[in-house]
């Protein structure tokens, strides 16, 4: 939400009560209800991002993308979201080149050679060093080792038969399964507390009270720096 933004249009309409005195053209109610309504405009698009899509709505193969800006000045979040959960994230490489490991492994039944169980041992490893420090909760960072100690089972076996492999290849991949859960857990924690500011927003700017309006959204947002800060 761009505060900035937000109390340049509440100036703006100080200053058109001011000279609607001088212009009787003018009405007074009509320049406030313009005002109210480009307030919730700037505040009402925000639920452009908050429009995600149920997993269980999508198709096996569809993958969609979302876009959720926290607030005004950051940059915002990008994740891939599929049938099965969140698939990637824009700036989280290593969790996105795992899903993708995984979900072709699930695909031919988790039929593969060890050289290509070896090519995740850098990513997995890196989980926890490169993961964005929003999704940085206990439970996620919990998911995060056992995915790792479940990784390294599987590679340290060297005489795993082919049976063996492939269920220790299930179980990595039911480790995954739960740190997708917990991920998303997370994103939807902060697009709740945006819905609720928008919720409080528009509770009272009904009212006529733009101030008020303008306070509770701030104050709701506001709980969005205390998850960030938390984490960090």
């Amino acid at each position: 939400m761009n505060s900035v933004r937000v109390a340049a249009i509440v100036l703006t309409l100080s200053n058109f009560m001011l000279i609607s005195c001088d212009n009787p053209k003018k009405n007074n109610n009509n320049i406030m209800e313009e005002g109210k309504e480009e307030i919730a405009e700037v505040i009402n698009k925000d639920k452009d991002n908050l429009d995600v899509e149920m997993e269980s709505d999508l198709a096996e193969d569809e993958v969609k993308t979302r876009t959720y800006k926290m607030k005004e000045k950051e940059t915002p979040i990008v994740y891939d979201l599929d049938a099965r959960g969140i698939a990637g994230f824009n700036d989280w490489a290593d969790y996105t080149v795992v899903n993708y490991e995984l979900t072709n492994l699930r695909k031919v039944d988790f039929v593969t050679t060890r050289e290509r169980i070896q090519n995740m041992n850098y990513r997995i490893a890196n989980l926890g060093n490169t993961i964005p420090t929003w999704l940085k909760t206990e439970e996620v960072m919990e998911d995060v080792e056992d995915i790792q100690d479940e990784y390294l089972e599987l590679i340290e076996d060297q005489d795993a038969s082919g049976d063996e492999m492939k269920e220790n290849l299930e179980e990595l991949s039911e480790k995954f399964d739960d740190l997708k859960e917990e991920l998303d857990e997370t994103v939807n924690q902060y697009i709740k507390i945006h819905e609720e500011a928008i919720e409080e927003f528009n509770e009272e700017i009904k009212k006529g009270k733009i101030d008020a309006a303008i306070e509770e959204y701030n104050e709701e947002i506001k709980k969005l720096d205390k998850i960030v800060k938390e984490k960090q």
